[in-house]
Protein backbone atom coordinates (compact mmCIF):
# COMPACT_ATOMS: atom_id res chain seq x y z
CA UNK A 1 0.00 0.00 0.00
CA UNK A 2 1.04 3.58 -0.89
CA UNK A 3 1.67 6.35 1.64
CA UNK A 4 -0.57 8.29 -0.39
CA UNK A 5 -3.56 5.79 0.23
CA UNK A 6 -2.15 5.18 3.36
CA UNK A 7 -2.23 8.63 4.42
CA UNK A 8 -4.96 10.00 1.74
CA UNK A 9 -3.09 12.58 0.67
CA UNK A 10 -2.90 13.85 -3.32
CA UNK A 11 0.90 13.61 -4.25
CA UNK A 12 1.64 16.55 -6.12
CA UNK A 13 -1.29 18.24 -6.88
CA UNK A 14 0.25 21.54 -8.33
CA UNK A 15 2.27 19.07 -10.74
CA UNK A 16 -1.14 17.49 -11.74
CA UNK A 17 -2.65 20.84 -12.07
CA UNK A 18 0.30 21.94 -14.70
CA UNK A 19 1.36 19.14 -16.51
CA UNK A 20 -0.25 18.67 -19.98
CA UNK A 21 -0.93 22.33 -21.06
CA UNK A 22 -2.29 23.60 -23.84
CA UNK A 23 0.51 26.39 -24.44
CA UNK A 24 4.12 25.22 -25.60
CA UNK A 25 6.23 25.52 -22.34
CA UNK A 26 8.54 23.25 -23.94
CA UNK A 27 11.36 24.65 -22.20
CA UNK A 28 9.81 25.50 -18.41
CA UNK A 29 10.47 22.63 -16.34
CA UNK A 30 7.39 21.30 -13.94
CA UNK A 31 7.21 22.57 -10.11
CA UNK A 32 8.60 20.55 -7.82
CA UNK A 33 6.65 19.93 -4.60
CA UNK A 34 7.15 23.10 -2.75
CA UNK A 35 7.71 24.30 1.10
CA UNK A 36 7.78 27.68 0.38
CA UNK A 37 7.42 30.17 -2.53
CA UNK A 38 11.58 30.79 -2.35
CA UNK A 39 12.37 27.17 -3.55
CA UNK A 40 10.72 27.66 -6.72
CA UNK A 41 13.07 27.65 -9.69
CA UNK A 42 12.84 30.70 -12.32
CA UNK A 43 11.82 27.65 -14.83
CA UNK A 44 9.12 26.60 -12.30
CA UNK A 45 7.75 30.31 -11.52
CA UNK A 46 7.71 30.72 -15.64
CA UNK A 47 5.64 27.53 -15.36
CA UNK A 48 3.19 28.85 -13.25
CA UNK A 49 2.59 32.11 -15.20
CA UNK A 50 1.87 30.30 -18.41
CA UNK A 51 -0.44 28.03 -16.62
CA UNK A 52 -2.07 31.29 -14.94
CA UNK A 53 -2.54 33.05 -18.22
CA UNK A 54 -3.51 29.89 -20.15
CA UNK A 55 -6.17 29.59 -17.10
CA UNK A 56 -7.04 25.93 -15.80
CA UNK A 57 -9.17 23.65 -18.05
CA UNK A 58 -11.90 22.02 -16.25
CA UNK A 59 -10.54 18.55 -15.94
CA UNK A 60 -7.95 20.20 -13.87
CA UNK A 61 -10.16 22.48 -12.39
CA UNK A 62 -11.81 19.21 -11.09
CA UNK A 63 -8.76 17.98 -9.84
CA UNK A 64 -8.03 20.78 -7.29
CA UNK A 65 -11.60 20.41 -6.04
CA UNK A 66 -11.37 17.11 -5.28
CA UNK A 67 -8.54 17.60 -3.33
CA UNK A 68 -9.59 20.59 -1.77
CA UNK A 69 -12.82 18.91 -0.56
CA UNK A 70 -14.95 22.37 -0.61
CA UNK A 71 -18.30 22.82 -0.90
CA UNK A 72 -20.02 24.83 -3.63
CA UNK A 73 -20.10 28.23 -1.11
CA UNK A 74 -16.67 27.44 -0.28
CA UNK A 75 -15.29 27.32 -3.87
CA UNK A 76 -16.98 30.54 -4.86
CA UNK A 77 -15.94 32.25 -1.69
CA UNK A 78 -12.31 31.38 -2.57
CA UNK A 79 -12.44 32.51 -6.14
CA UNK A 80 -14.68 35.31 -5.64
CA UNK A 81 -17.45 34.14 -7.92
CA UNK A 82 -21.02 33.34 -7.53
CA UNK A 83 -22.79 29.67 -7.37
CA UNK A 84 -24.26 30.13 -10.47
CA UNK A 85 -20.79 31.08 -12.55
CA UNK A 86 -19.52 28.22 -11.29
CA UNK A 87 -21.94 26.31 -12.20
CA UNK A 88 -22.03 27.94 -15.80
CA UNK A 89 -18.33 26.98 -15.41
CA UNK A 90 -19.20 23.25 -15.00
CA UNK A 91 -21.63 23.26 -17.49
CA UNK A 92 -19.93 24.52 -20.51
CA UNK A 93 -16.67 23.28 -19.40
CA UNK A 94 -14.64 26.63 -19.57
CA UNK A 95 -11.46 27.44 -18.57
CA UNK A 96 -11.06 29.43 -15.42
CA UNK A 97 -9.83 33.60 -15.38
CA UNK A 98 -6.04 34.01 -14.89
CA UNK A 99 -6.60 35.31 -10.89
CA UNK A 100 -8.61 32.47 -10.24
CA UNK A 101 -5.95 29.69 -11.67
CA UNK A 102 -3.54 32.24 -9.58
CA UNK A 103 -6.05 31.18 -6.55
CA UNK A 104 -6.18 27.70 -7.13
CA UNK A 105 -2.45 27.40 -7.71
CA UNK A 106 -1.33 29.40 -4.67
CA UNK A 107 -4.10 27.44 -2.33
CA UNK A 108 -2.98 23.85 -3.70
CA UNK A 109 0.73 25.33 -2.84
CA UNK A 110 -0.61 25.76 0.52
CA UNK A 111 -2.23 22.59 0.50
CA UNK A 112 0.43 20.48 -0.16
CA UNK A 113 2.76 22.12 2.97
CA UNK A 114 -0.51 21.37 4.91
CA UNK A 115 -0.79 18.08 4.10
CA UNK A 116 2.83 17.18 4.46
CA UNK A 117 2.67 19.11 7.98
CA UNK A 118 -0.39 17.28 9.09
CA UNK A 119 0.88 13.90 7.19
CA UNK A 120 -3.29 13.49 6.60
CA UNK A 121 -5.72 15.48 4.38
CA UNK A 122 -7.95 15.22 6.71
CA UNK A 123 -6.05 16.44 9.77
CA UNK A 124 -5.22 19.61 7.79
CA UNK A 125 -9.02 20.35 6.84
CA UNK A 126 -9.83 19.99 9.81
CA UNK A 127 -7.36 22.56 11.27
CA UNK A 128 -8.87 24.96 8.78
CA UNK A 129 -11.51 24.95 10.30
CA UNK A 130 -10.82 25.71 13.59
CA UNK A 131 -11.35 29.34 14.61
CA UNK A 132 -6.91 30.52 15.30
CA UNK A 133 -5.97 33.12 17.99
CA UNK A 134 -3.49 34.18 15.25
CA UNK A 135 -6.03 34.87 12.87
CA UNK A 136 -8.49 37.23 15.68
CA UNK A 137 -10.32 33.80 16.12
CA UNK A 138 -11.00 33.08 12.46
CA UNK A 139 -10.80 30.19 10.33
CA UNK A 140 -7.26 29.46 8.45
CA UNK A 141 -9.93 28.45 5.97
CA UNK A 142 -11.77 32.18 6.01
CA UNK A 143 -8.27 33.18 4.81
CA UNK A 144 -7.76 31.80 1.97
CA UNK A 145 -10.05 34.36 0.00
CA UNK A 146 -7.18 36.51 -0.71
CA UNK A 147 -3.06 36.22 -1.00
CA UNK A 148 -2.77 37.77 2.19
CA UNK A 149 -4.81 36.04 3.75
CA UNK A 150 -2.96 32.07 1.63
CA UNK A 151 0.73 34.20 2.95
CA UNK A 152 -0.90 34.68 6.35
CA UNK A 153 -1.67 31.12 7.04
CA UNK A 154 1.71 29.67 4.76
CA UNK A 155 3.49 31.62 7.73
CA UNK A 156 1.27 29.99 10.38
CA UNK A 157 2.20 26.71 9.20
CA UNK A 158 5.94 27.55 8.96
CA UNK A 159 5.86 29.06 12.10
CA UNK A 160 4.00 25.44 13.72
CA UNK A 161 6.42 23.61 11.14
CA UNK A 162 9.62 25.08 13.69
CA UNK A 163 8.07 24.50 16.83
CA UNK A 164 7.25 28.30 17.29
CA UNK A 165 3.79 28.37 19.66
CA UNK A 166 1.40 30.10 17.69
Amino acid sequence: MSDDVLYNKPRNLVQNLVSGSDIDVSEVSEPAIVMHHDQLDDRSTLRLVHISREGLSYPKFLLAVEAFDFSKQELSQLLHISERTLERIHKDKKRLSTPQTERILEVSILFEKGWDFFGIKEGFRKWLNIPNYAFENQTPLSMLDTKYGIESVEMLLDRMAHGIVV
